[in-house]
């Protein structure tokens, strides 16, 4: 009873602790539901598990099969909020993958790629024998955030002499669902 008659008095400090609590409690709330609204399947439509996906990818970029050289493959959106997010991160990748003696390609998305590319961000690994090493989004999680990098990973063990062969489709990130 006692408790109850303080809150009810709008001018007991119980009640303005209420009313904090209360306020704060929504706002997390808030912030937690707009982040995980964010999150999306990079590859719901399981674009990069269909039969010579990697032939039709490199047949897209124009790359031949004799490359001689490892590359790395950005494919980004410019208008991708998610790519604006993970801008810090594409740029630190693109600077690792220098130092470990990559070739960057960096191909903007486009409507030829929509059927090789299912989401951007994204990431192609190819080896100096023009082999499939790495595909799949730069990271996860929300905003895309630098700290879980695959493309670090699978370029390190490609420089170390393994070829990882990692495909990335099923995770959930802040990506842009390229529909054409």
């Amino acid at each position: 009873m006692y408790l109850s008659n303080q809150l009810l008095n709008l001018s007991s400090p119980h009640f303005l602790k209420f009313i904090i609590l209360a306020w704060l409690g929504f706002v997390i709330s808030g912030l937690v539901y707009f982040q995980v609204s964010q999150l999306k399947s990079f590859d719901s439509d399981r674009i990069l598990l269909q039969d010579g996906w990697f032939l039709s990818f490199k047949k897209q970029l124009g790359l031949n099969t004799q490359i001689h050289e490892a590359y790395l493959v950005l494919v980004i959106e410019q208008n991708c909020g998610c790519a604006k997010q993970a801008k810090a991160h594409i740029t630190a990748l693109k600077r690792f993958a220098d130092e470990k003696g990559f070739n960057i390609i960096e191909h903007p998305y486009s409507a030829e790629l929509h059927h090789v590319i299912p989401a951007t961000p994204a990431a192609v690994i190819i080896d100096k024998n023009g082999e499939f090493v790495y595909a799949g989004p730069l990271s996860e999680g929300l905003a895309c955030s630098q700290g879980s990098g695959f493309v670090e990973t699978a370029m390190t063990n490609l420089v170390a002499g393994f070829n990882s062969k990692l495909l990335v489709a099923d995770t959930k990130g802040c990506y842009c669902k390229n529909r054409v």
